[in-house]
């Protein structure tokens, strides 16, 4: 009787095995949080409210001009692509005429210019604004207005965005 005991055992533990098998607990992979990106998108020009624009996510330009209100008879959106999707930081310009272009502020004087009047250039940010003075510092007055494409944080298109609004 003994063998057969151990025969019952043995084969209602491989039941059992076979029955239930061992489920593996899943693996939870953890990724971090995604950090949570902001667009600014400053718009100017013919609209009922310019100004600048926050969104999350990538936009169209047109749907951005929703919301800076109704646009001006006389504004001119030809140079516009209103299904281009915005995915940085941008400035909109709306001309009002297609012949006279929007001056907004006299020239400013980039080798005196203090924090508060760079951030009202359109085109510079606070950090842009806080790298030119660190590099004024660090290095001395501007000589040529192309000198600034050596700060922190400003390329070849902001650059030229910035360009009209600046002199040494």
């Amino acid at each position: 009787m003994r063998p057969y005991m151990i025969l019952v055992i043995v084969l209602m533990i491989i039941g059992w095995i076979w029955l239930f098998p061992k489920t593996e607990e899943p693996v939870w992979i953890d990724h971090g949080k995604k950090p949570l990106e902001m667009i600014q998108v400053e718009i100017i020009g013919g609209v009922e409210f310019p100004g600048v624009y926050h969104f999350f996510e990538p936009i169209t330009v047109g749907e951005a001009l929703t919301y800076a209100g109704s646009i001006d008879d006389e504004a001119d959106l030809s140079m516009l692509q209103l299904s281009e999707l915005i995915t940085s930081n941008r400035q909109i310009i709306i001309s009002t005429s297609i012949n006279e272009p929007i001056e907004y502020l006299e020239k400013l004087n980039i080798n005196k210019a203090s924090f508060k009047e760079l951030i009202e250039i359109p085109g510079i940010t606070e950090t842009r604004a806080a790298s030119i003075i660190i590099y004024r510092e660090q290095y001395g007055d501007f000589k040529h207005l192309d000198e600034l494409i050596h700060v922190k944080y400003i390329g070849v298109a902001t650059l030229e965005k910035i360009k009209p609004y600046l002199t040494l």
